[in-house]
Protein backbone atom coordinates (compact mmCIF):
# COMPACT_ATOMS: atom_id res chain seq x y z
CA UNK A 1 0.00 0.00 0.00
CA UNK A 2 2.79 2.36 0.98
CA UNK A 3 4.59 1.44 -2.21
CA UNK A 4 1.52 2.36 -4.31
CA UNK A 5 1.19 5.70 -2.51
CA UNK A 6 4.86 6.45 -3.13
CA UNK A 7 4.56 5.59 -6.82
CA UNK A 8 1.44 7.78 -7.16
CA UNK A 9 3.22 10.66 -5.43
CA UNK A 10 6.24 10.35 -7.72
CA UNK A 11 4.00 10.29 -10.81
CA UNK A 12 2.15 13.40 -9.62
CA UNK A 13 5.43 15.22 -9.01
CA UNK A 14 6.61 14.21 -12.46
CA UNK A 15 3.43 15.62 -14.06
CA UNK A 16 3.73 18.87 -12.09
CA UNK A 17 7.39 19.31 -13.02
CA UNK A 18 6.57 18.57 -16.67
CA UNK A 19 3.78 21.20 -16.61
CA UNK A 20 6.15 23.72 -15.07
CA UNK A 21 8.70 23.08 -17.81
CA UNK A 22 6.07 24.04 -20.42
CA UNK A 23 5.15 27.37 -18.82
CA UNK A 24 6.11 30.29 -21.07
CA UNK A 25 5.78 34.01 -20.55
CA UNK A 26 4.79 35.59 -23.84
CA UNK A 27 5.73 39.23 -24.21
CA UNK A 28 3.22 41.59 -25.76
CA UNK A 29 4.09 42.81 -29.25
CA UNK A 30 6.29 45.89 -29.40
CA UNK A 31 4.26 46.97 -32.43
CA UNK A 32 0.69 45.62 -32.14
CA UNK A 33 -1.13 44.92 -35.39
CA UNK A 34 -4.22 47.00 -36.16
CA UNK A 35 -6.75 47.41 -38.94
CA UNK A 36 -9.93 49.34 -39.57
CA UNK A 37 -12.49 49.86 -42.30
CA UNK A 38 -14.24 53.16 -42.89
CA UNK A 39 -16.97 54.12 -45.32
CA UNK A 40 -16.41 57.46 -47.03
CA UNK A 41 -19.20 58.36 -49.40
CA UNK A 42 -19.59 55.33 -51.68
CA UNK A 43 -16.05 54.07 -51.01
CA UNK A 44 -14.96 51.55 -48.38
CA UNK A 45 -11.41 52.23 -47.23
CA UNK A 46 -9.45 49.66 -45.20
CA UNK A 47 -6.07 50.24 -43.54
CA UNK A 48 -3.90 47.49 -42.00
CA UNK A 49 -0.73 48.47 -40.16
CA UNK A 50 1.46 47.97 -37.08
CA UNK A 51 1.62 50.41 -34.19
CA UNK A 52 5.06 50.96 -32.62
CA UNK A 53 5.34 52.84 -29.32
CA UNK A 54 7.49 55.82 -28.42
CA UNK A 55 8.82 54.20 -25.20
CA UNK A 56 10.79 57.28 -24.19
CA UNK A 57 12.62 57.59 -27.50
CA UNK A 58 12.99 60.57 -29.84
CA UNK A 59 11.12 59.47 -32.93
CA UNK A 60 11.44 61.77 -35.93
CA UNK A 61 14.98 62.76 -36.75
CA UNK A 62 16.43 59.89 -34.68
CA UNK A 63 14.56 56.58 -34.56
CA UNK A 64 12.95 57.51 -37.89
CA UNK A 65 15.68 59.45 -39.74
CA UNK A 66 14.80 62.47 -41.81
CA UNK A 67 15.00 62.25 -45.61
CA UNK A 68 15.09 58.44 -45.70
CA UNK A 69 12.49 55.91 -46.84
CA UNK A 70 10.27 54.68 -43.98
CA UNK A 71 7.73 51.87 -43.90
CA UNK A 72 5.24 54.26 -42.20
CA UNK A 73 4.78 52.05 -39.18
CA UNK A 74 6.53 48.84 -38.15
CA UNK A 75 6.78 45.17 -39.11
CA UNK A 76 5.04 44.55 -42.44
CA UNK A 77 4.33 47.51 -44.68
CA UNK A 78 1.22 49.58 -44.06
CA UNK A 79 -1.52 48.62 -46.55
CA UNK A 80 -4.43 50.74 -47.72
CA UNK A 81 -7.30 49.22 -49.70
CA UNK A 82 -10.06 51.08 -51.52
CA UNK A 83 -13.21 49.51 -52.98
CA UNK A 84 -13.45 52.11 -55.76
CA UNK A 85 -11.39 54.78 -57.48
CA UNK A 86 -10.88 57.70 -55.11
CA UNK A 87 -9.14 61.05 -55.06
CA UNK A 88 -6.03 60.64 -52.89
CA UNK A 89 -4.25 63.95 -52.32
CA UNK A 90 -5.86 65.17 -55.56
CA UNK A 91 -4.50 62.16 -57.47
CA UNK A 92 -6.68 59.33 -58.79
CA UNK A 93 -6.06 56.14 -56.82
CA UNK A 94 -7.60 53.14 -58.58
CA UNK A 95 -9.57 50.52 -56.66
CA UNK A 96 -7.21 47.98 -55.09
CA UNK A 97 -4.62 47.47 -52.34
CA UNK A 98 -1.40 49.44 -51.96
CA UNK A 99 1.51 49.82 -49.58
CA UNK A 100 2.11 53.23 -48.04
CA UNK A 101 5.67 54.46 -47.60
CA UNK A 102 6.97 57.88 -46.64
CA UNK A 103 10.07 60.04 -46.48
CA UNK A 104 9.74 62.29 -43.40
CA UNK A 105 11.53 65.64 -43.44
CA UNK A 106 11.63 68.54 -40.99
CA UNK A 107 8.82 70.58 -42.57
CA UNK A 108 7.05 68.13 -44.90
CA UNK A 109 6.70 64.47 -45.78
CA UNK A 110 6.83 62.74 -49.12
CA UNK A 111 4.10 60.10 -49.24
CA UNK A 112 4.55 57.13 -51.57
CA UNK A 113 1.87 54.73 -52.77
CA UNK A 114 3.28 51.45 -54.09
CA UNK A 115 1.65 48.35 -55.59
CA UNK A 116 3.73 45.81 -53.62
CA UNK A 117 1.83 44.91 -50.43
CA UNK A 118 4.01 41.90 -49.52
CA UNK A 119 6.99 43.78 -48.10
CA UNK A 120 8.38 43.58 -44.58
CA UNK A 121 9.62 47.04 -43.80
CA UNK A 122 11.54 48.73 -46.59
CA UNK A 123 13.29 45.52 -47.68
CA UNK A 124 12.63 44.82 -51.34
CA UNK A 125 11.02 48.21 -52.00
CA UNK A 126 11.04 48.97 -55.73
CA UNK A 127 10.47 52.56 -56.82
CA UNK A 128 9.32 51.29 -60.23
CA UNK A 129 6.17 49.96 -58.52
CA UNK A 130 5.18 53.40 -57.20
CA UNK A 131 1.81 54.66 -58.46
CA UNK A 132 2.19 58.13 -56.97
CA UNK A 133 4.37 60.39 -54.84
CA UNK A 134 3.28 63.67 -53.30
CA UNK A 135 4.29 66.04 -50.53
CA UNK A 136 2.19 67.03 -47.50
CA UNK A 137 3.05 69.69 -44.92
CA UNK A 138 3.94 68.75 -41.38
CA UNK A 139 1.55 69.69 -38.57
CA UNK A 140 1.78 69.53 -34.79
CA UNK A 141 -0.53 66.86 -33.38
CA UNK A 142 -3.30 68.03 -30.99
CA UNK A 143 -1.70 65.98 -28.20
CA UNK A 144 1.20 63.60 -27.62
CA UNK A 145 0.68 60.20 -29.29
CA UNK A 146 2.57 57.40 -27.56
CA UNK A 147 1.31 54.93 -30.16
CA UNK A 148 1.77 55.31 -33.91
CA UNK A 149 -1.71 55.98 -35.28
CA UNK A 150 -3.36 55.99 -38.69
CA UNK A 151 -6.96 57.18 -38.79
CA UNK A 152 -9.63 58.35 -41.23
CA UNK A 153 -11.41 61.37 -39.85
CA UNK A 154 -13.13 64.70 -40.60
CA UNK A 155 -15.62 62.91 -42.86
CA UNK A 156 -18.25 65.16 -44.43
CA UNK A 157 -21.45 64.83 -46.49
CA UNK A 158 -19.56 65.23 -49.76
CA UNK A 159 -17.64 62.00 -49.18
CA UNK A 160 -14.46 63.82 -48.20
CA UNK A 161 -12.10 62.92 -45.35
CA UNK A 162 -8.51 63.06 -44.16
CA UNK A 163 -6.19 60.10 -43.71
CA UNK A 164 -4.12 61.17 -40.71
CA UNK A 165 -0.74 59.73 -39.77
CA UNK A 166 0.16 60.70 -36.20
CA UNK A 167 3.01 59.82 -33.87
CA UNK A 168 4.79 61.61 -31.05
CA UNK A 169 3.92 65.29 -31.67
CA UNK A 170 3.82 64.99 -35.45
CA UNK A 171 0.85 64.74 -37.82
CA UNK A 172 0.39 64.70 -41.58
CA UNK A 173 -3.01 64.74 -43.31
CA UNK A 174 -3.87 63.31 -46.72
CA UNK A 175 -7.14 64.54 -48.29
CA UNK A 176 -9.38 61.77 -49.64
CA UNK A 177 -12.59 62.03 -51.63
CA UNK A 178 -14.93 59.36 -52.98
CA UNK A 179 -16.61 59.64 -56.37
CA UNK A 180 -20.11 59.72 -54.81
CA UNK A 181 -20.42 63.51 -54.75
CA UNK A 182 -19.43 63.77 -58.41
CA UNK A 183 -21.90 61.01 -59.34
CA UNK A 184 -24.81 62.60 -57.45
CA UNK A 185 -24.15 66.04 -58.93
CA UNK A 186 -24.07 64.48 -62.40
CA UNK A 187 -27.49 62.88 -61.78
CA UNK A 188 -28.92 66.17 -60.52
CA UNK A 189 -27.53 67.99 -63.54
CA UNK A 190 -28.90 65.39 -65.97
CA UNK A 191 -32.38 64.86 -64.54
CA UNK A 192 -33.22 67.97 -62.50
CA UNK A 193 -31.30 70.88 -64.00
CA UNK A 194 -31.18 69.91 -67.69
CA UNK A 195 -34.01 67.37 -67.68
CA UNK A 196 -36.35 69.64 -65.67
CA UNK A 197 -37.82 66.64 -63.85
CA UNK A 198 -41.39 66.82 -62.55
CA UNK A 199 -40.77 64.02 -60.07
CA UNK A 200 -41.44 65.54 -56.61
CA UNK A 201 -39.30 62.96 -54.83
CA UNK A 202 -36.34 63.62 -57.11
CA UNK A 203 -36.71 67.38 -56.64
CA UNK A 204 -36.76 66.88 -52.87
CA UNK A 205 -33.68 64.64 -52.99
CA UNK A 206 -31.78 67.19 -55.07
CA UNK A 207 -32.73 70.00 -52.67
CA UNK A 208 -31.84 67.88 -49.66
CA UNK A 209 -28.41 67.05 -51.13
CA UNK A 210 -27.71 70.71 -51.81
CA UNK A 211 -28.73 71.48 -48.22
CA UNK A 212 -26.63 68.72 -46.62
CA UNK A 213 -23.56 69.65 -48.67
CA UNK A 214 -23.91 73.44 -48.22
CA UNK A 215 -24.53 74.27 -51.84
CA UNK A 216 -26.92 76.70 -53.55
CA UNK A 217 -29.67 77.11 -50.91
CA UNK A 218 -31.75 79.41 -53.12
CA UNK A 219 -31.86 76.78 -55.86
CA UNK A 220 -32.82 74.15 -53.27
CA UNK A 221 -35.79 76.31 -52.19
CA UNK A 222 -36.93 76.61 -55.82
CA UNK A 223 -36.88 72.80 -56.21
CA UNK A 224 -38.80 72.33 -52.95
CA UNK A 225 -41.45 74.86 -54.02
CA UNK A 226 -41.91 72.90 -57.25
CA UNK A 227 -42.14 69.63 -55.31
CA UNK A 228 -44.84 71.13 -53.05
CA UNK A 229 -46.94 72.11 -56.08
CA UNK A 230 -46.72 68.54 -57.41
CA UNK A 231 -47.38 66.89 -54.02
CA UNK A 232 -48.91 69.44 -51.62
CA UNK A 233 -49.67 66.82 -48.93
CA UNK A 234 -46.06 65.82 -48.31
CA UNK A 235 -44.91 67.22 -44.95
CA UNK A 236 -41.19 66.86 -45.70
CA UNK A 237 -41.10 69.35 -48.56
CA UNK A 238 -42.22 72.52 -46.69
CA UNK A 239 -40.42 71.31 -43.58
CA UNK A 240 -37.07 71.25 -45.37
CA UNK A 241 -37.88 74.55 -47.09
CA UNK A 242 -38.41 76.30 -43.74
CA UNK A 243 -35.04 75.02 -42.50
CA UNK A 244 -33.18 76.26 -45.57
CA UNK A 245 -34.98 79.63 -45.59
CA UNK A 246 -34.01 80.16 -41.95
CA UNK A 247 -30.36 79.46 -42.83
CA UNK A 248 -30.65 82.23 -45.43
CA UNK A 249 -32.28 84.45 -42.77
CA UNK A 250 -35.27 84.77 -45.09
CA UNK A 251 -37.72 84.63 -42.19
CA UNK A 252 -40.76 85.62 -44.27
CA UNK A 253 -40.31 82.52 -46.47
CA UNK A 254 -39.36 80.45 -43.43
CA UNK A 255 -42.63 81.36 -41.63
CA UNK A 256 -44.74 80.67 -44.72
CA UNK A 257 -43.11 77.25 -45.23
CA UNK A 258 -43.24 76.42 -41.51
CA UNK A 259 -46.98 77.16 -41.39
CA UNK A 260 -47.53 74.74 -44.29
CA UNK A 261 -45.40 72.10 -42.55
CA UNK A 262 -47.28 72.76 -39.29
CA UNK A 263 -50.68 72.15 -40.90
CA UNK A 264 -49.44 68.84 -42.33
CA UNK A 265 -47.81 67.89 -39.02
CA UNK A 266 -51.12 68.48 -37.24
CA UNK A 267 -52.86 66.24 -39.77
CA UNK A 268 -50.28 63.56 -39.15
CA UNK A 269 -50.40 64.11 -35.36
CA UNK A 270 -46.64 64.69 -35.12
CA UNK A 271 -46.75 66.06 -31.58
CA UNK A 272 -43.07 66.87 -31.01
CA UNK A 273 -42.71 68.39 -34.48
CA UNK A 274 -45.81 70.57 -33.94
CA UNK A 275 -44.28 72.15 -30.84
CA UNK A 276 -40.96 72.77 -32.57
CA UNK A 277 -42.59 74.44 -35.57
CA UNK A 278 -44.83 76.63 -33.40
CA UNK A 279 -41.82 77.86 -31.45
CA UNK A 280 -39.85 78.57 -34.61
CA UNK A 281 -42.71 80.54 -36.15
CA UNK A 282 -43.10 82.58 -32.95
CA UNK A 283 -39.34 83.28 -32.77
CA UNK A 284 -39.15 84.37 -36.41
CA UNK A 285 -42.20 86.62 -36.06
CA UNK A 286 -40.47 88.36 -33.16
CA UNK A 287 -37.34 88.84 -35.30
CA UNK A 288 -39.40 90.40 -38.11
CA UNK A 289 -41.13 92.79 -35.70
CA UNK A 290 -37.84 94.08 -34.29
Amino acid sequence: MKKRILISFLLLQSVLLSAQDKVQIKLTSASPAASFEQEIGSAKIKVAYSRPLVRGRKIFGELVPFDKLWRTGASDCTVITTSEDISFANNVLKAGSYSLFSIPSINEWTLIVNTDTTLHGETGYDEKKDVMRFKVPLEKSPSFYETFTVELNDINSKGEAFLKIIWENTMVKIPIKSKEDESILALIDQHVIKGKSRDATLLFQAANYYYSTNRDYKQAIIWLSEAEKIDPENFYYPNLRQKIASELKDYTTAIEAAKKALALAEKGKKKSTIEILKKRIADWEIILKN
